[in-house]
C-alpha cells in the first residue's frame, strides 16, 4: 500500500455520522449543519455557528469535544485537513481520466502546426527516454534512501534552469519534513558544503554536469564526510564523482534555437520519482507533513479543486 493509498486516521466525518443516532438535540442540528456543507463550516466562526442553528457558543464547543476534538478551533483543523485530502484523491481521479483524453487529442493532431507537434514530441520523447535511463538502475531509491535518512539535505543548482530546478526539489522536499535547504549562489554553495558532516546529503541538479563551483562544492560536501547525489548525465565530472548519479541524457540533437532543452521535462520527472520514492521511505511521518502542509494552506480560502499538495 503507497501513502496516497493509506485511510486518514480519526476520519472525523464519518465519526459524526456514526454518533449521530445517540446524540443529544442540539449536537444533532451541529452535526446536521456541519455534514450538510463541511467545506462552509470550515470557515465559520463559533458565532457564525450558533447563530445559523439557534444555539449558545459554548453549545458548538460542547459538541466539538463530544465528537473528539479538543476544540472548535481543533474541530475546524481536523475537517479542513479530511477535506483536503478527499479533494486531492478526487483531482487524482480526475486528472488521470483527462491525461487519457489529452493524449487521444493530441494523437489526433488537432489544429497544432507542424513546430509544436514537433516541441511536444520532443518533450514526449524526453520524458520517454529520461524514464528508461533513471528507472534501469536502482539509483532513484537508493538517492531516495539517502535522503530520507539524511540529517540536512543541501541542494546545489547553479545558472538558469538548474537553479530553478534545485528551487522544485527543495519545494517538493521541505513539504515531506524533509529539512532541506536550496543554494544557487556559488559563494553560499561553497560555505554551506564546509558546514556538512555525516548523515548530511549534498543534492545537485545540473544540465551540464560540469559548472566548476558544483564540482568544488562536491568536493567539499565529500571531504566532509555527507552523501553526495546528482541528477544528470553520468558521464560528467559531477555525475561521475556523485555517490549517487541518477542519470538524465542531455542530447540538444534537433533542438531549435528559441526552445530550451527539452531534457528539462527529463529532469522534472526524475524530481517527481524521487520526491515519492522519498516519500514511501519516510512512510508515515510523510504523511503526516503533508496533512499539515495541506491545511495550513487549505483554511486560508476553504478547498480549492486541482490544488496541488501544499500549495
Amino acid at each position: 500500500m503507497t501513502f496516497h493509498d493509506a485511510e486518514m486516521p480519526g476520519d472525523l466525518l464519518t465519526r459524526i455520522k456514526a454518533q449521530i443516532a445517540s446524540m443529544s438535540r442540539s449536537d444533532v442540528k451541529i452535526a446536521r449543519k456541519l455534514l450538510e456543507a463541511p467545506s462552509e463550516f470550515a470557515i465559520s466562526s463559533v458565532r457564525a455557528i450558533a447563530d445559523a442553528i439557534g444555539v449558545s457558543e459554548p453549545t458548538v464547543v460542547r459538541f466539538c469535544r463530544n465528537v473528539g476534538c479538543d476544540g472548535f478551533k481543533d474541530l475546524k483543523f481536523q475537517l479542513t485537513r479530511e477535506l483536503a485530502f478527499e479533494q486531492a484523491r478526487a483531482d487524482a481521479a480526475n486528472g488521470a481520466r483527462r491525461g487519457e483524453a489529452g493524449l487521444e487529442a493530441a494523437a489526433g493532431g488537432a489544429a497544432a502546426d507542424a513546430q509544436e507537434r514537433h516541441l511536444y514530441a520532443q518533450a514526449a520523447e524526453a520524458l520517454g527516454a529520461t524514464f528508461v535511463s533513471a528507472t534501469s538502475t536502482p539509483t532513484i531509491a537508493e538517492a531516495a534512501r539517502l535522503i530520507a535518512a539524511g540529517r540536512r539535505i543541501l541542494i546545489y543548482g547553479i545558472g538558469g534552469s538548474s537553479a530553478i530546478l534545485a528551487e522544485e526539489i527543495h519545494n517538493r522536499l521541505f513539504r515531506l519534513g524533509v529539512s532541506s535547504t536550496c543554494y544557487t549562489d556559488s559563494y553560499a554553495q561553497r560555505m554551506s558544503a564546509a558546514t556538512l558532516g555525516e548523515g548530511d546529503v549534498a543534492l545537485f541538479v545540473t544540465s551540464t554536469g560540469r559548472p566548476r563551483s558544483l564540482q568544488d562544492s562536491l568536493e567539499l560536501a565529500k571531504y566532509y564526510g555527507a552523501g553526495t547525489v546528482a541528477i544528470t548525465d553520468i558521464e560528467t565530472p559531477i555525475g561521475r564523482d556523485a555517490d549517487v548519479c541518477i542519470h538524465v541524457g542531455l542530447s540538444q540533437a534537433g533542438v531549435h534555437e528559441f526552445q530550451p532543452n527539452p531534457m528539462r521535462y527529463g529532469q522534472l520527472l526524475v524530481i517527481d520519482l524521487l520526491s515519492f520514492q522519498v516519500a514511501e521511505a519516510l512512510g508515515p511521518a510523510a504523511k503526516r507533513a503533508l496533512r499539515q502542509t495541506r491545511a495550513s494552506i487549505a483554511s486560508l480560502h476553504g478547498i480549492a479543486p486541482q490544488q496541488p499538495i501544499g500549495d
